[in-house]
């Protein structure tokens, strides 16, 4: 029955192309009943949802009748049986699960929606554009093994700006006292800086450091400006390592520095600013958003880092701990400092911060695939995203703010002064962030989408982030390398995940230990290397490399 649908619609797209007068647009084409399921939102405010101007304008853009259909608890369960049993939604998703698209297609439950957009580039070209992109070939052979077939629209989750840390935050009044009000731009500058405050009775330098087992922001702003990382190898599958080819071409490679000697020395100088005083000796004990907020608020703290590099971050600091604290604060009450140099030089952060955080499917029980591909089509257009993310031409509307879209969203459960529909967003990206895939190429606009949240917040939210925008601009492109998009299909081996594990506790143990000097650092670093290559460490740079490798052809 499944097949015989198929190539029933498979007819119908070919008459469509021989008969191009059939159907020249959605006005013309038949109205059908398109069901959209999202997880998280309400539908209990029906005449809310009736007066809705927004989807009022998509119905009559696809000449459509929108039903919305949401749950949280027990929704993903009920669409999946939904979808067993013949009577799914027309538009629906699961989170990006590679055994979920893979059983649908066994299956034969979804649409090749790239055989009906092909059939018809003309109807769909923003569609046709992105499904014959390399980068979206990539993932359909990742996921079912055939480039050209595509089971499912993917939405790509990532940040507008790139998240990284080793970007402090600094109380002024301290900078001032102890530094004249300079920001210490390179790391001898600010190892300087934080043994002055140690002398005063404030702490130098607060990480935000997980009870000790996250050394991402130790390594972010001590080890990156000295080429080098203190990080177990957990987590990506770069992470601990560094490049020492040419990334994209086939001397791309890296080594696992964890236990090297520049590693080595990063920790002898992590030791020597605890025991000066200039690192918290609570570092372990005290906990980040309760203690360490609270103690930089009460001006115990000099400088801390919870990940600035992400503009929105400092904005959200800045409101908690310390403008929680202080009623009366200014805006230049904190300076966001800046990343530091070594010998001249910033270190290199590798971003990949985005992943397929969606599949968006088809059924093949719905009998108007092509109908809902209009939907997508007409969503993923400029008209679409700017209908739905309050923009012209993808630039950001004044004359419609919170007011008109918190009426809009509140029929789903939203008032939060978002300036954006609640509907749609993440099909496009992950973040449910704007995309343009008018004018770029799908996986370019996915993984640098546009954040139009700095206008509707507040005028000193809006001024923070402008504020700490134009700080971080000043060296990310110095600082940060975005790696290849075949980097997001790496698959190391079962293998690999037991040697990370034990790698990652053994990095704990030691580091911990040398650093609190209960361990010499000399002494120890010979027993933590031996241990590090008993592990498997040797081992798992192959599996790393292997699988970068491997990763790289397949795009190719």
């Amino acid at each position: 029955m499944k097949k015989t649908l198929l190539l029933l619609v498979a007819l119908v797209m070919a008459l469509s192309l021989a008969l191009p007068g059939l159907t020249e647009g959605n006005a013309d084409r038949q109205k059908v009943t398109i069901r959209f399921a999202q997880f998280g939102n309400s539908t209990d405010d029906v005449e809310g949802m009736a007066n809705d101007p927004i989807k009022k304008a998509i119905e009559e853009a696809v000449n459509i009748q929108l039903e919305y259909d949401t749950g949280t608890d027990g929704f993903i369960d009920r669409m999946e049986t939904e979808l067993f049993t013949g009577g799914a939604a027309e538009l629906f998703c699961s989170f990006g699960e590679t055994d979920k698209i893979q059983k649908y297609v066994q299956e034969e439950l979804v649409y090749d929606l790239a055989a009906i957009v092909n059939a018809e580039p003309d109807r769909y070209p923003i569609l046709h554009k992105i499904m014959n992109s390399d980068e979206y070939k990539a993932y359909n052979k990742l996921y079912t093994g055939d480039p050209e077939k595509a089971y499912a629209f993917y939405s790509v989750f990532s940040f507008a700006s790139p998240v990284y840390g080793g970007v402090p935050a600094y109380n002024k009044a301290i900078l001032d006292e102890v530094n004249g009000g300079k920001v210490p731009a390179t790391l001898d500058e600010f190892t300087a800086f934080m043994k002055a405050c140690a002398e005063k009775g404030y702490v130098g330098y607060w990480p935000r450091n997980s009870k000790l087992t996250d050394w991402n922001y130790f390594n972010y702003t001590f080890a990156v400006p000295m080429g080098t990382s203190i990080m177990a190898p957990n987590g990506d599958a770069w992470t601990g390592f560094v490049q020492t080819g040419e990334l994209g071409t086939d001397s791309e490679h890296w080594v696992l520095r964890t236990t090297g000697e520049e590693s080595k020395e990063v920790i002898k100088l992590l030791a020597d600013l605890y025991a000066s005083g200039a690192l918290d000796r609570n570092l372990g004990i005290k906990g980040d958003f309760d203690d360490a907020y609270a103690d930089f608020a009460a001006g115990k703290i000099a400088a801390a880092d919870f990940g600035f590099g992400f503009p929105s971050q400092y904005a959200d600091f800045y409101n908690r701990p310390w403008k929680e604290a202080h009623p009366d604060a200014k805006t230049d009450d904190l300076v966001l400092g800046t990343a530091l140099t070594k010998d001249g030089k910033y270190g290199t952060v590798y971003s990949l911060l985005n992943w397929i955080s969606y599949h968006y499917f088809v059924p093949t029980s719905c009998s108007y695939p092509d109908r809902v591909l209009d939907l997508i089509e007409y969503l993923a257009s400029a008209a679409g995203q700017d209908l739905i993310h309050n923009t012209n031409n993808y630039q950001y509307r004044e004359d419609q703010g919170s007011e008109f879209w918190n009426s809009v969203n509140s029929a789903y459960g939203y008032n939060d002064g978002r300036c954006k529909y609640v509907w749609f967003c993440p099909m496009f990206a992950g973040g449910e962030y704007e995309v343009d895939f008018t004018n770029r190429d799908w996986w370019d606009a996915s993984t640098h989408p546009i954040d139009n949240s700095r206008y509707w917040q507040d005028a000193e939210y809006s001024g923070l982030l402008e504020y700490a925008m134009g700080v971080t601009g000043q060296f990310v492109g110095d600082l940060v390398v975005d790696l290849p998009q075949y980097y997001t299909l790496i698959s190391l081996p079962a293998e690999a995940t037991d040697i990370r594990s034990k790698l990652a506790d053994i990095t704990n143990q030691y580091l911990t230990q040398m650093i609190g000097g209960q361990l010499d650092i000399e002494e120890g670093w010979v027993k933590y290397q031996a241990e590090y290559e008993a592990a498997g460490a040797a081992k798992l740079e192959q599996m790393v490399n292997d699988a970068i490798a491997a990763a790289r052809a397949s795009v190719k």
